[in-house]
């Protein structure tokens, strides 16, 4: 009995100190841990931040270059043209039909573009190996796997007399994306690329 009047006093007199302002109480506080969701999420080194609608994206984009191509079994001879050729526009590489024999230089006003020759392109097959090719380096740079980056190419810009040679070649954008980390989790603080 004697304890629980002791107790009551006890809490009596913290409770008149208390409002008397005599004795401070803790603060009720709650430490925000470095990497937790009040910190933030950042984009990795080299990657730009930006809002989609609700969506936050880190992306990367570099350019790569792949040749123009034949790929058209009927016009498998490629012609390096060269610029001010008459009948191509701007000196355009072309793919001639099998027993048609042009050079750079020589005209193909009389040819029928279609029937004689076509402008040599892009292969689509080649743009995606290579775009699958940069996304398992960037994977790998950036020390994960290839499921963790996504790749996507562009359009491709033809280049004219870009190539080798004047052969013409083309640019094609690729973008990477990767999901965004925690601020100061892999390799210290990072900061959204500017």
């Amino acid at each position: 009995m004697k304890s629980l009047k002791t107790l009551l006093l006890t809490k009596s007199i913290i409770a008149a100190a208390v409002a008397a302002g005599s004795l401070a109480t803790p603060a009720i506080s709650h430490a925000i841990a470095a990497g937790g969701p009040a910190s933030g999420v950042v984009c990795r080194a080299g990657y730009t931040g930006a809002i989609d609608g609700g969506r936050f994206k880190c992306s990367k984009a570099n350019v790569i270059t792949v040749v123009l191509e034949c790929n058209t079994p009927n016009f498998s001879t490629y012609v390096v043209r060269a610029p001010g050729a008459p009948g191509t526009p701007d000196g355009k590489d072309i793919c001639t039909r099998n027993g048609v024999s042009v050079g750079s230089t020589d005209s193909v006003v009389n040819l029928v573009r279609g029937q004689d020759y076509e402008f040599a392109k892009v292969n689509s097959a080649t743009v995606t190996t290579r775009t699958n090719n940069q996304d398992q380096t960037e994977a790998s740079s950036l020390g994960l796997s290839a499921s963790d980056v996504d790749t996507v190419a562009g359009q491709p810009v033809i280049v004219l007399n870009g190539g080798v040679g004047s052969k013409d070649n083309a640019n094609v954008t690729l973008t990477h994306f990767t999901f965004a980390i925690q601020t100061g989790i892999i390799g210290g603080p990072l900061s959204i690329a500017r």
